[in-house]
């Protein structure tokens, strides 16, 4: 907007010659209007009426008690008092052939004011208030604080059975507070706000309505929202290979065992009197089973792949807006870092408007919480849950004009321990595997797509049981040993692409109000509609 200067008064007056030295200058300007031929009323401001806060009120004394120096020779009138004026940091109003000077006349005058009430769509009432009061304009505001006051003895000092002596009285105090900017577009402007109707009532001329009105456009917006698709892709990548061996040889009342790599054997007919081995459960040599000089062997081969993903696709839309949220609250946002997962029922997830939190899994007992019985009661053991499967969370920071989304993610993978452990007196646990990635600040353009990798857990486990020597030799050891291999990969992949919410239709509901009669255009300065 291209804003006219209305501290610029045009007058018409003889040129002028003039010589001042810390002079009043109320003087000046009575002497400047007799001059031209305009009367002079001087406006000082009520003391009552100025500004609650400081600032604006100190300026205004000051301005009385200023003094000019100036000096002009054939300069043109209207420069002249103006420049008397800014020189003292008054305002000047012309109303007909009478001259209003004072700290604050712009919102002074003879004639009629418009008075306009705004709805806003978007922004706060008390936010767009500031706004203006920010830019010149004076803005009421009622307040009310509530004071709790306990007087007398407590309840739990008291005696029993004699009377209460403790009062809690409470007083509501009501008080109007008027504040806005000493200089600024909109001086002259007075305002008010409604918090229930998010409404702001404007009273001024119709012409500086006009200018607040389309300040209010611009900053009644709406906010920007992204829809971020995620794809969030677990891949499990399992090669295990196992070679067993196990052979058999008797040879007149010898036996000799080999279960796969472990050697156990036989000799003569009965076995000593104790024996905890599985392959002799008797007092009698098991190979009596068997025909003498003769070899018995097995040999087991496996070779086991499993390929196994895990793909969710939630998308969240959310928007710039980082205000608190009444009755949010922050969870965790995996299991297994010293949080609950669980949701409260009466939290929605996350304290503030522009994050979001997904989970969607299974609630398993990660710990007991163990309480001793009193008084030979037995323990009690209060379980506490952890989520096995996928939670994950989403802010947005900023969404700008250029079409870029910065955001930060929080997603996490979580999945059972093949052992679960016991707690004595409880039950059962269960050991969760967490991979969880936390992203910084992301910026990435409408549309495109963010690619996260790396997150790799890679385990290689090797087991071999052999006979001591003869499981060492080449070609001939593999008869008297076996070996397995154990080989998994997980890998975490994340697709994230923003979408910026198209929602520009629409207009400005509560703006469009149009003057139809030619006296009402001429009121508040509108031109004429085109036919």
């Amino acid at each position: 907007m291209v804003l006219s200067n209305r501290s610029f008064l045009k007058l018409n007056g003889p040129p002028v010659t003039m010589t001042l030295r810390n002079a009043p200058p109320k003087d000046a300007l009575m002497a400047l209007a007799q001059l031209g031929g305009y009367g002079f009323v001087y406006v000082a401001d009520d003391a009552s009426s100025l500004p609650d806060r400081g600032a604006t009120q100190s300026s205004t004394a000051s301005n009385q008690d200023a003094l000019v120096s100036l000096a002009f020779r054939g300069e043109s009138y209207a420069r002249a008092i103006n420049s008397v004026l800014l020189a003292a940091g008054l305002q000047g109003r012309l109303e007909g052939r009478m001259l209003m000077v004072g700290p604050s006349v712009l919102g002074k005058t003879f004639g009629a004011q418009l008075s306009k009430v705004y709805r806003l769509n978007q922004v706060s009432a008390d936010s767009a208030a500031n706004y203006l009061a920010s830019l010149g304009a004076r803005i009421t505001k009622v307040t009310s604080i509530t004071n709790v006051v306990s007087s007398g003895q407590s309840v739990a000092n008291q005696v029993a059975g004699a009377e209460q002596t403790q009062q809690t009285r409470r007083e509501t105090i009501t008080s109007t507070e008027t504040y806005g900017s000493g200089s600024g577009p909109l001086l002259g402007l007075i305002g008010t706000m409604d918090s229930r109707l998010q409404t702001v009532t404007l009273v001024g001329d119709g012409q500086l309505v006009s200018i607040a009105e389309n300040y209010l456009r611009q900053i009644d917006l709406r906010q920007r929202q992204v829809a971020l698709t995620v794809r969030i892709l677990d891949v499990t990548l399992k090669n295990d290979a196992d070679i067993k061996n196990s052979f058999a040889f008797r040879y007149g009342n010898n036996f000799i065992v080999s279960r796969e790599g472990q050697m156990v054997g036989a000799f003569n007919n009965r076995l000593p009197p104790v024996s905890a081995d599985p392959l002799l459960p008797g007092p009698e040599n098991p190979g009596q089973i068997y025909a003498p000089n003769n070899f018995y062997d097995l040999v087991r081969a496996q070779i086991q792949s499993e390929n196994t993903k895990v793909l969710a696709s939630p998308t969240l839309i959310l928007s710039e807006n980082a205000e608190p949220i009444q009755g949010g609250a922050a969870v965790a946002a995996a299991a297994g870092d010293g949080g609950n997962a669980v949701l409260n029922t009466a939290s929605i997830g996350r304290p503030f408007a522009n994050e979001s939190f997904v989970t969607v899994g299974t609630q398993v007992i990660t710990d007991y919480t163990v309480q001793a019985g009193q008084n030979g009661a037995p323990n009690t053991c209060q379980p506490e849950f952890g989520t096995a499967g996928l939670t994950f969370g989403a802010k947005v920071s900023k969404i700008d004009d250029n079409g870029f989304v910065t955001f930060s993610l929080s997603p996490a993978v979580s999945a059972i321990a093949d052992t679960p452990q016991q707690i004595e007196g409880c039950g059962n646990i269960s050991i969760l595997r967490v991979r969880r990635l936390d992203t910084g600040s992301v910026r990435v353009r409408d549309g495109q797509t963010l690619i996260l990798t790396g997150v790799i857990s890679d385990e290689d486990r090797q087991a071999v049981t052999k006979w001591p020597i003869l499981g060492d030799l080449p070609f001939v050891g593999q008869f008297f040993r076996s070996s397995s291999n154990n080989r998994s990969k997980n890998e975490l992949v994340i697709l994230v692409t923003p979408r910026i919410v198209d929602d520009s239709q629409g207009g400005a509901f509560g703006y469009g109000y149009q003057a139809t009669t030619q006296e009402a255009r001429q009121f508040i300065g509108a031109p004429a509609p085109a036919f």
